[in-house]
């Protein structure tokens, strides 16, 4: 969907919504970050009390606001320890900082955010074809990938603690990949816990359920990225009627948590949450995953892209959850926190 599609829907339903209240608070930084403002948000602001959504239970939500820097935030990561974060947006964007938790793990504010261009092969650039990060994953010596859509490609970065950085190389795709819509195209990216790597596309606004995906074939805890289009295999990913794939995580089983939104005037923003076994994750597959849970009012909702996830300190997966606001003050940057118990989290 276009941004300017997109700010069109956040007028409308803003408008039947009555609006959101203003920020309040600020969030801590250092010379050089971002000042940026980060308010606690209810899971539902007419039942504050409610802490869960399916088997889902709520640790805490973030309502973000960055001035002109900070926003538009597609693809998220959050490491191991639930310390730092770093984000990458549709204008070319990477934006990170420190998670702050309460004593009770909940999440409780940002801090030293900073943000920066990213930088493409031939460095900084101001088109937007060139620059519309969509999502981004970290291999295990350190590296990043990050997902473009519009010019559909990958690329790989060096490491980087506060997210990719330097000159990146372009990493082989699976050709038909390259001819998807322009502001439909690669969206999700996600490395697997054994090394595999997982990209999903958009596709366009068709009502199709039915939606292009691709999985490495490397299959190694010290992968090694794809070097040639013939180390991807196609599988087909069905989302529900009228959503659409926006970002994906890994799970310590081998499975992969999937976010897919949808946006209506009478429905108003909606989000997904899909778990896909393991097992589903192979070439030719068509895969339909188990809906865990729907982010739609009278829940915190926007438009929501970004998805992380993290192990818990009892065994547990902490999944992470960012919207993009589009730059418009029509929405929202929120980013939730939750916890998913089970032994196939």
């Amino acid at each position: 969907m276009t941004m300017r599609k997109m700010m069109v829907w956040g007028l409308l339903l803003t408008a039947l919504s009555g609006g959101c209240a203003a920020v309040v608070g600020a969030a801590g930084g250092s010379a050089g970050a971002e000042i940026v403002t980060a308010r606690e948000v209810p899971l539902d602001r007419g039942r504050p009390e409610k802490a869960a959504v399916g088997p889902l239970r709520f640790l805490g939500g973030l309502e973000i606001a960055g001035g002109d820097r900070v926003g538009g935030l597609s693809g998220l990561w959050v490491d191991p320890a639930g310390e730092r974060f770093v984000a990458v947006g549709d204008t070319g964007l990477v934006v990170d900082g420190r998670l702050r938790t309460d004593a009770a793990g909940r999440l409780a504010g940002v801090a030293e955010v900073g943000a920066r261009p990213l930088p493409v092969e031939e460095g900084v650039s101001r088109r937007k074809h060139r620059t519309d990060g969509e999502d981004l994953t970290r291999l295990a010596d350190g590296s990043w990938l990050v997902l473009l859509e519009r010019d559909h490609r990958i690329l790989r970065y060096s490491a980087g603690d506060h997210g990719p950085e330097g000159t990146p190389t372009p990493i082989p795709l699976p050709p038909e990949a390259k001819d998807g819509p322009e502001n439909g195209g690669l969206e999700a990216l996600t490395r697997l816990p054994d090394g595999r790597l997982l990209v999903l596309e958009e596709g366009g606004d068709d009502g199709r359920q039915e939606r292009r995906a691709w999985i490495s074939g490397m299959g190694s805890p010290k992968e090694a990225v794809p070097r040639s289009a013939a180390d991807w295999q196609p599988l087909t990913y069905r989302a529900a009627p009228r959503y659409r794939p926006t970002g994906v995580a890994p799970l310590p089983d081998g499975g992969v948590l999937v976010l897919e939104r949808r946006v209506s005037l009478l429905g108003g923003w909606s989000s997904r949450l899909v778990r896909v076994a393991p097992q589903q994750l192979r070439a030719g597959a068509v895969v339909a995953g188990e809906e865990l849970a729907r982010l739609e009012s009278p829940l915190v909702n926007d438009n929501f892209e970004g998805i992380a996830t993290r192990p818990g300190p009892a065994g547990e997966t902490l999944v992470y959850l960012l919207s993009d606001n589009n730059f418009s003050s029509l929405q929202r940057t929120y980013l939730l926190q939750f916890v998913l118990d089970g032994p196939s989290s």
